[in-house]
C-alpha cells in the first residue's frame, strides 16, 4: 500500500543457546496519521512520558493513570532534542536555542538563545540540569529548577560530540570531534570552575556517545568502538567488541544507558544493542539493514534511551524513527512492550504476549502483520481477547513476568475472512455503496475461510449492534435490518465474525442511502437512576440522589430543543431495584425507534463479581443489594450485569445511546480495596460493552482510586463536572452545540483536575466512544 509503514520487529537475542525471535509486528498506514514523531522523552522518576511532533504538536502520556494529561503546541517541527523534568516542565532543544515549558499549564517559562549550533545534549534528571553542546566546542549548562544560566565551558575543538552528567552533579564528561580525519578526545570537567579535571587515556580516539552508571566510577563512550573508562580518570578499563559492529563501522552512537549490568545504546543506523557490563558480549541487537548508515547529526532526542523504573531494567526508545516506541526489558531480554502515539488524541499500547489498550481509532489503524503471507488483522480485532487498561504500568511493573510471545503467525490463519455477499440481491463482492427506497433491506454475507472457527456474525448500523445470528454452521448470514435518517441518508455499516481463538475477523464495511421519507423529529427517553439510602446502610452514599436530580434537571433545560419530547423515568433509592429499572427499559424498548436518543444515568455503587462459578461480570448495585462482595448469587439475582446491559442496548432501536455511571466505591465498602485489580476489571468491562454494543459510555472511577464526595460542591466530582459541561462549559469550540464526544473530553480533562485542587490527587474517569459523535445540547444565541 502507498504510504504503509511496515516495523518489522524482528528483535534478534545473541545467547548461548542461539537467536531468538520476537514475533510481535506491527503496522500502520502513514496516510493515517495525523503527524509524524521527531521526538521522545521519559521523565527521571518514569511517571511522564513526552511526545513531540511534526505538527508541533507537544502531549504528555501519565503512565498511571494510562492517557494522556496534556497537549499544548510548541514552537518547532524539528528539534535536536526533548527532555521531561519530573516537576512539570519540558525542555525543547532546537538548533540555537532551548525552550522550557511548564506542560501542565502549556506556559513558555523560559528562552535560552545559544550562540553556536547544538550538536549534542545531555540531562541529568536527579540534579535538573540541562547541557547543550554546540560547534567550536562551547557547552551551555542551564539550571532547570532556577531557569538560569548555569557555566560555559569551551573545549576548544571541531564540535561537541558526546556529552554526559556524573551522577554527583558536579562533573561533566565532554567529547569533541568530527569524522574520522579529525577526531578528539573525552575529557572530565568541574561544572563550578569550568576547569579540566581528566582526560581518556584513549587520546584522539573519535567520542560520539558517552555515559555514566549509577554509582559514577565507570563511563562507556566511544564511536566506531565502544569503550568502558573509569569514572574518574578516564583510563581504560576494557573494549568492547560486539559482533555486529563489523557490520558497519561507521555508523555513531549516539544516547546510552546504563543499568546495573548492561549498556544499552541506540546508534544511526537505527539500531538499538545491549551489551553485559562485566564481558563486554553483545547480549541483543534490533535487527537493521546490513551497512546502513542514515549520518544525521547526532544527538537527535528520538535516539534517546529513557530508563521507566527506578531499578533501569525497563526503558523506553525510538529505534525506526516512525511512531511506534519499543520497551526494552532487561531481565527477560526482550522488547516487551510497543507504544504508538499520533499528534491526535490517538495511542495504542501492545505487549509482548498480545495485551492491548488504547483509543478506538488507533487500535482500528494499527494492526498486526503474518510473516507467512500477506495477512493482517487490526489490534481492535484482538480487543475482546486482550483488552487491558493501563497496560504500559503494568508492563513496566511486571519485571518478573516473562511473557510467552503472541504468535501472530498461528493466530492469523484461524481468523475468519467475511465478505458482504449482497444488499437486497445486489452482488456486495466489488460494491461497497447502495442505494434504497425501502425501509426494511436485506444484507448477506459470506463466510469465506474457516467457518468452522466462527462463533457469531455481528451486524452495527452507524456503529450500533443491531443483529447478533449465532454460528450456523454454514457460509451464509442473512440479516434484515430497518434503514433510518438519524445521521442523514448515508447509513453506516460494518460486519465483523468472532471466532473460537477470541479475535475478531476484519470489518467488512459498506454504506446505504435510504431514500425513503426523512423521519420525525427524535424523542429523548432519560433514565435518572441515584441511590443515596441502602437497605444495608454501611453502602449509604451522600450525593448519588442529588446527582441524578441534578442531570435530570439539566437535560430538561438544555435538551428539549432538539427533541419532540422527553420521555423521563426518574427512579431514585428503595425504588431503585432491579425490577423497575428493567421495567423502564422494556418500556424503552417498546417505543424508541431508530432516531431517537437514549439517554441512561446511574449514580450509585458498581462492583465486580468474584467469578466463582461462572464469569466475571460487571454490575450496577440496586437499593436491595445487601453485600457488595462474597456473594456471587446475589449479585445475579438482584444487581445488574454487564451482559443484562448490552441486550438491552442491542434491542432498544434507538441508535443514540449515552450510558454515564457514577458507579462509585464509598467507605462503606472498603473491605474489598485491598484487590487492586478490581478497578481495571470493572474498566475492562465498560471497555468491552461499549465496543461490543457501538454506544457511548462515560465511567467515573474504578474501586482501585477513590470516591469524592465534597459538601463544597453539593455533588460528586462526576457529576459536577458533568453538569457543569452541559450547562456550555464544555462547549469548547463556541459552536453552540454540545456533542457527546466534546462533553466525555471535557469530563476526562475536568475532573482530575477539580479532584487535584479538593483532595490532592488526580482522579480519572474513563470514556469509551465506540458509536458515531452526535449532539446532546443545543444552545440559544445570546
Amino acid at each position: 500500500m502507498k504510504g504503509a509503514i511496515t516495523l518489522f520487529l524482528v528483535i534478534c537475542c545473541f545467547v548461548s543457546n542461539g537467536q531468538e525471535v520476537d514475533l510481535v509486528r506491527l503496522d500502520y498506514s502513514e496516510a493515517e496519521l495525523t503527524a509524524k514523531q521527531i521526538g521522545m522523552a521519559a521523565s527521571p522518576d518514569g511517571k511522564q512520558i513526552a511526545f513531540v511532533y511534526k505538527d508541533k504538536t507537544i502531549k504528555i502520556f501519565d503512565v498511571v493513570a494510562g492517557r494522556f494529561i496534556s497537549r499544548f503546541s510548541g514552537p518547532y517541527n524539528s528539534l535536536l532534542d526533548v527532555q521531561l523534568t519530573s516537576n512539570g516542565r519540558i525542555a525543547l532543544i532546537a538548533k540555537q536555542e532551548i525552550q522550557v515549558w511548564d506542560w501542565k499549564l502549556g506556559k513558555l517559562l523560559l528562552s535560552f538563545p545559544l550562540p553556536r549550533s547544538v550538536t549534542k545534549t545531555a540531562y541529568s534528571g536527579k540534579h535538573n540540569l540541562l547541557a547543550a553542546g554546540q560547534y567550536g566546542g562551547l557547552v551551555s549548562i542551564i539550571d532547570l529548577n532556577k531557569l538560569v544560566p548555569l557555566k560555559e565551558i569551551l573545549y576548544k575543538k571541531k564540535h561537541v560530540s558526546a556529552l554526559a552528567f556524573h551522577p554527583d552533579g558536579k562533573t561533566i564528561a565532554i567529547g569533541v570531534g568530527g569524522f574520522a580525519a579529525l577526531p578528539g578526545g573525552l575529557k572530565l570537567f568541574d561544572i563550578a570552575t569550568g576547569q579540566e579535571k581528566a582526560k581518556s587515556s584513549l587520546g584522539s580516539e573519535y567520542y560520539n556517545m558517552a555515559a555514566f552508571n549509577k554509582k559514577g566510577d565507570k563511563i562507556i563512550s566511544g564511536g566506531f568502538l565502544a569503550y568502558e573508562l573509569d569514572g574518574n580518570d578516564l583510563h581504560l578499563i576494557k573494549k568492547f567488541t560486539p559482533e555486529w559492529i563489523t557490520y558497519d563501522l561507521n555508523r555513531l552512537y549516539c544516547g546510552a544507558f546504563i543499568s546495573e549490568d548492561r549498556v544499552m545504546m541506540l546508534t544511526e543506523t537505527q539500531s538499538f544493542d545491549v551489551s553485559d557490563l562485566k564481558t563486554g558480549t553483545p547480549l541483543f541487537t534490533t535487527t537493521r539493514e546490513k551497512g546502513r548508515n542514515t549520518m544525521k547529526a547526532p544527538g537527535l532526542g528520538i535516539y534517546n534511551v529513557f530508563p521507566l523504573n527506578e531499578k533501569g531494567d525497563k526503558v523506553i526508545v525510538n529505534a525506526t524513527k516512525n511512531n511506534i516506541n519499543q520497551i526494552y526489558d532487561s531481565k527477560t531480554n526482550s522488547m516487551v512492550g510497543y507504544f504508538f502515539s499520533d499528534s491526535n488524541d490517538d495511542f495504542a499500547i501492545v505487549s509482548r504476549d498480545g495485551r492491548v489498550h488504547g483509543t478506538p481509532s488507533a487500535l482500528a489503524k494499527v494492526y498486526w502483520t503474518s510473516r507467512k503471507s500477506n495477512k493482517k488483522t487490526s489490534l481492535e480485532s484482538t480487543f475482546e481477547k486482550g483488552f487491558t487498561p493501563k497496560l504500559l504500568s503494568q508492563i513496566i511493573g511486571d519485571s518478573d513476568l516473562q511473557q510467552v510471545a503472541f504468535e501472530v503467525d498461528d493466530v492469523m490463519e484461524k481468523i475468519p475472512v467475511v465478505i458482504l455477499k449482497s444488499v437486497n440481491g445486489t452482488a456486495g463482492q466489488t460494491v461497497s455503496s447502495f442505494e434504497s427506497g425501502q425501509k426494511m433491506t436485506k444484507v448477506e454475507i459470506e463466510i469465506t475461510q474457516n467457518q468452522k472457527e466462527v462463533t457469531e456474525v455481528k451486524l452495527f448500523q452507524n456503529s450500533k449492534l443491531v443483529k447478533i445470528i449465532s454460528n450456523q454452521g454454514k457460509s451464509l448470514y442473512a440479516f434484515d435490518v430497518s434503514l433510518t435518517t438519524s445521521f442523514g441518508e448515508q447509513n453506516y455499516f460494518f460486519v465483523t465474525a468472532g471466532s473460537k481463538s477470541g479475535i475478531e475477523s476484519e470489518k467488512v464495511k459498506f454504506t446505504v442511502s435510504y431514500k425513503g421519507a426523512t423521519e420525525a423529529k427524535p424523542k429523548l427517553f432519560l433514565v435518572t437512576i441515584g441511590i443515596n439510602n441502602y437497605k444495608n446502610p454501611k453502602y449509604n452514599l451522600n450525593y448519588a440522589q442529588a446527582d441524578a436530580d441534578g442531570v435530570d434537571q439539566i437535560i430538561n433545560q438544555k435538551s428539549n430543543t432538539l427533541f419532540q419530547g422527553i420521555v423521563a423515568f426518574s427512579i431514585r433509592n428503595d425504588r431503585a431495584i432491579k425490577q423497575n429499572i428493567f421495567s423502564a427499559l422494556e418500556e424503552i424498548k417498546s417505543k424508541a425507534l431508530e432516531q431517537d436518543m437514549l439517554l441512561f444515568y446511574y449514580a450509585g455503587h458498581g462492583v465486580m463479581s468474584e467469578g466463582i462459578g461462572r464469569d466475571k461480570e460487571f454490575f450496577i448495585v440496586p437499593h436491595d443489594v445487601i453485600q457488595l462482595y462474597g456473594k456471587d448469587e446475589l449479585l445475579f439475582e438482584k444487581a445488574i450485569s454487564a451482559n443484562e446491559l448490552k441486550t438491552f442496548t442491542q434491542q432498544i432501536n434507538a441508535q443514540k445511546q449515552v450510558f454515564i455511571l457514577d458507579a462509585c466505591q464509598s467507605a462503606g465498602a472498603l473491605e474489598a480495596l485491598e484487590n487492586r485489580n478490581r478497578g481495571a476489571a470493572e474498566e475492562k468491562a465498560i471497555a468491552q460493552l461499549a465496543r461490543s454494543t457501538g454506544t457511548f459510555w462515560i465511567t467515573s472511577t474504578g474501586s482501585d482510586q477513590f470516591a469524592s464526595e465534597f459538601d463544597k460542591l453539593g455533588h460528586g466530582i462526576f457529576t459536577y463536572a458533568l453538569l457543569e459541561g452541559i450547562q456550555g462549559a464544555a462547549d469548547t469550540n463556541g459552536d453552540h452545540k454540545l456533542t457527546i464526544r466534546e462533553l466525555s473530553t471535557y469530563i476526562e480533562n475536568k475532573v482530575p483536575e477539580l479532584s487535584e485542587q479538593l483532595k490532592g490527587a488526580a482522579q480519572f474517569p474513563s470514556a469509551y466512544s465506540f458509536g458515531n459523535d452526535f449532539p446532546l445540547v443545543v444552545y440559544e444565541h445570546k
